[in-house]
């Protein structure tokens, strides 16, 4: 896979995981994949599963933060204020959601809990993943 490829699916990926992470919260912070099926026995499929879904979100976002400071820290061909923040904000997310699948707790979940809290951060989220699409297609869909 060329580091073109792997800049957008990692992009991509992070993008879904947000849109994801978003209904959690909405939900309650309950990974949406249990309340869809909402099957106990398949809790032992899933759950691994999901893990591995979590620490590759890490992975992903620890890659895209490692291109962003290789490209000069630019962001779809430039350094904007509104660039930087949506991107921090995708970055932490992901970062957070792959130590989440290594140490069985998420840190921001802990460290930040309450519905209303849960919502505030879902449209947070919800806003980024909507900027950063867009900010990505007006940029010939390159992120770097």
């Amino acid at each position: 896979m060329n580091q073109n490829k792997l800049d957008k699916y990692s992009f991509l990926w992070s993008e879904v995981r947000l849109l994801i992470a978003a209904v959690a919260l909405f939900i309650g912070g309950v990974p949406p994949v249990y309340v869809i099926l909402r099957l106990p026995a398949l809790y032992g499929i899933i759950t691994p599963l999901l893990t591995l879904c979590w620490i590759i979100s890490g992975l992903a976002s620890g890659y895209l933060l490692y291109r962003w400071k290789r490209s000069g820290q630019k962001l779809f061909g430039s350094q904007t204020r509104n660039d930087s923040i949506a991107f921090w904000i995708s970055i932490i997310s992901g970062l957070n959601l792959g130590l989440t699948g290594l140490i069985r707790v998420n840190l921001g979940m802990t460290l930040l809990s309450g519905y209303l809290v849960f919502i505030i951060v879902a449209l947070i989220y919800l806003a980024t993943a909507v900027y950063l699409f867009r900010r990505w297609q007006a940029a010939g869909q390159k992120v770097f």
